[in-house]
């Protein structure tokens, strides 16, 4: 049995593995080309909530779904870390499809940990935010700008608000 420390960077390396496998296939899915015949299905609902996480075409399943495993292959030394990354996946991804960004949420804890209103846009947009657990890949290539202007313009709408009741 591994020690809950090791599990738990375990975890954390299945994570970033899935991520980044997440982030490129998905944003290939969302191709011109490739978009209306295999995404557009998880694309049915504008506001997501938990359960519609898993909802997706089959070969969307087949095609993300497998960064779910290459983390297991490389790290995988006992049972216990295949359900552990199980259960963190599913909370993870229920988390971000829940359409609410639960206060005092503990995954907040996580550095880079994107979160609902992070994928929440991506349901709202369909462009940028393709990452599934952390917003670096986003970050590097750009693909979070519109989410990032948007994020300064509601800020600057709460400033004014505040402004206007003071």
């Amino acid at each position: 049995m591994p020690r809950w420390y090791m599990l738990l960077a375990q975890c954390f390396g299945c994570a970033v593995i899935e991520d980044a496998w997440h982030y490129f296939l998905h944003r290939l899915l969302h191709h011109k080309r490739i978009y209306k015949y295999i995404h557009k299905v998880h694309h049915e609902f504008i506001s997501p909530f938990g359960m519609q996480a898993e909802y997706a075409h089959p070969l969307e399943t087949l095609i993300l779904g497998t960064g779910f495993f290459i983390g297991i292959i490389v790290f995988c030394n006992h049972m216990i870390l295949l359900w552990a990354w199980v259960i963190c996946r599913l909370m993870e991804t229920i988390d971000v499809h829940s359409g609410y960004d639960i206060p005092l949420n503990p995954l907040h804890l996580v550095p880079f940990y994107a979160g609902a209103r992070f994928h929440d846009f991506h349901h709202m947009n369909f462009i940028g935010n393709y990452a599934s657990t952390f917003t670096w890949w986003d970050r590097i290539f750009g693909t979070d700008y519109q989410y990032v202007s948007y994020q300064a313009k509601e800020k600057n709408q709460e400033l004014l608000t505040e402004k206007k009741s003071n």
